[in-house]
């Protein structure tokens, strides 16, 4: 094995059963043959992104010969608490310290370390000869679960997902074997890592194709308040926006819905010259006047840090906790009568909902995208045709619980287009939803994909070695 053990993180499982019990007997005494050591603090450890979903995995490098489930966890950010088994009793190797960042001054691939934070990264590219590639925003990410799922960012209708930059990547199998994955190296199985990556192994090295990084970008935020009749029409307007050649590639934007109003945000790289007659013409569309607007050109960092919200300089130990419940969908063409629906819920259930909640919908796919412009074969993301990514999100509080039936409201909302939905609806695994069952996930999230990722996974992985409920074969 190419991985030292001083690299792995031990978490001592809560187990109950007999059987159980024997596992654990198992695991320890590998473990403490091979020298694995335990974490300094458990309960930090364990503690996942969602306080909605608390489990209590088991632990590392032993794992297989104990008969347990193993899940790495690179960022820990994952909705559904996947990187902690997405339930109790699974084996966790938390990868933390495997975050570096090197930029090879010849090739520009950026060699990353799986527990690497996007704000971080971002920051050591830019460092390393103002370098950069697609991916998301929020800093406090880690690298692993968001490229392997699809890695959706702000400059993404410009450059694509973070998977599309990824060329290579290092993968521990179920049978302890470490092989590379790329186009010219298993295929197959660097196809599958390219949209549902968790599900085939332990990725402990990734490497990226980088860009120059745009330093002459604009940036927009701005607020309306809209009647519901204006808020319908601008649905319209933006669909047709993205599905049209007057969205630019070179533009990247979305919607902010929330209780107080709707925020316009986004990023075009170019000069202000050039954004001013693209902007004016969509904004020309757009009913009302914004409350408010800010306009600004900024560098790449500093786009970057605009829409983070926050610091992008992330800690080794990463504590931000969140109380909450997600839906998403990744929609073509929506139907006026559906999006008459969507609009009617959100300005009676939605705006009468008390809790934070907001849906954000951006302008991911189109004829001028960069994400449609790659074959929607060559990896297994399965929603390179969609117009539209919709995230919904729904929070309380960390020191109170989420309230029963909670989930109802955002299932209900995601219900007015996925009941008269021609075909599947598509869902983003990366905000996954633990309330969908096992079917209703492989076909989601994976659509007609799913088929050959099954067939792979059998390849790669036939004792269910990587797994979490909604995992390939799960």
């Amino acid at each position: 094995m190419l991985i030292p053990k001083a690299a792995w993180t031990l978490v001592v499982p809560i187990l109950a059963s007999a059987a159980a019990v024997n596992k654990h007997t198992k695991l320890q005494e590998c473990l403490t043959a091979e020298g694995i050591p335990g974490p300094a603090n458990l309960t930090f450890t364990i503690t996942p992104f969602n306080l909605r979903l608390p489990f209590t995995p088991v632990a590392v490098a032993c794992g297989v010969k104990a008969g347990l489930k193993i899940n790495p966890k690179s960022g820990g950010h994952s909705y559904a608490a996947h990187s902690l088994g997405g339930e109790d009793g699974h084996f966790m190797i938390d990868l933390k310290y495997w975050n570096s960042v090197v930029v090879d001054n010849t090739t520009y691939i950026a060699t990353v370390g799986p527990a690497g934070r996007l704000g971080n990264i971002a920051q050591s590219l830019y460092a390393q000869g103002k370098r950069a590639f697609s991916h998301g925003t929020c800093p406090g990410v880690g690298v692993g679960g968001h490229v392997l799922h699809g890695g959706y960012g702000h400059a993404s209708h410009s450059w694509g997902l973070a998977l599309d930059a990824l060329v290579e990547a290092q993968v521990v199998l179920a049978d302890g074997s470490v092989v590379i994955a790329s186009n010219t190296s298993n295929f197959d199985l660097f196809w599958a890592l390219r949209g549902a990556g968790s599900s085939y192994g332990i990725v402990t090295q990734y490497k990226f194709e980088t860009k120059p990084a745009i330093d002459q970008l604009i940036n927009w935020d701005l607020k309306y308040v809209w009647t519901k009749a204006q808020a319908r029409q601008v649905l319209d307007v933006f669909q047709a926006y993205a599905n049209s050649t007057d969205l630019p590639r070179e533009m990247s934007a979305r919607l902010f819905i929330a209780a107080s109003g709707v925020n316009f945000w986004g990023v075009y790289q170019g000069t202000q010259a050039q954004f001013d007659p693209i902007f004016n013409a969509l904004l020309a569309k757009i009913p009302g006047t914004p409350q408010t607007s800010n306009i600004f050109s900024s560098d790449w960092i500093g786009s970057i840090k605009q829409w983070a919200f926050m610091d992008i300089t992330m800690p080794l130990d990463y504590d931000i906790h969140e109380n909450f419940y997600s839906k998403s969908m990744m929609t073509n063409w929506i139907s006026a009568p559906e999006l008459d629906k969507f609009t009617d819920y959100w300005y009676s259930v939605a705006n009468s909902n008390t809790r934070d909640w907001y849906c954000i919908i951006d302008l991911h796919g189109g004829p001028t995208s960069a994400i449609t412009a790659v074959p929607h074969d060559s990896t297994s993301y399965a929603h390179r045709n969609a117009l539209w990514k919709f995230e919904l999100y729904d929070r309380v509080a960390n020191n109170v619980a989420y309230p029963a039936g909670g989930q109802n409201f955002l299932n209900g909302w995601v219900d007015t287009v996925k009941t008269t939905y021609p075909g599947t609806l598509g869902m983003y695994i990366n905000y996954a939803d633990p309330g969908l069952t096992k079917h209703e996930a492989h076909t989601e999230y994976w659509l007609d994909n799913y088929e050959k990722l099954s067939k792979i996974k059998t390849k790669y992985d036939p004792y269910q070695v990587f797994m979490n409920p909604q995992s390939v074969n799960s």
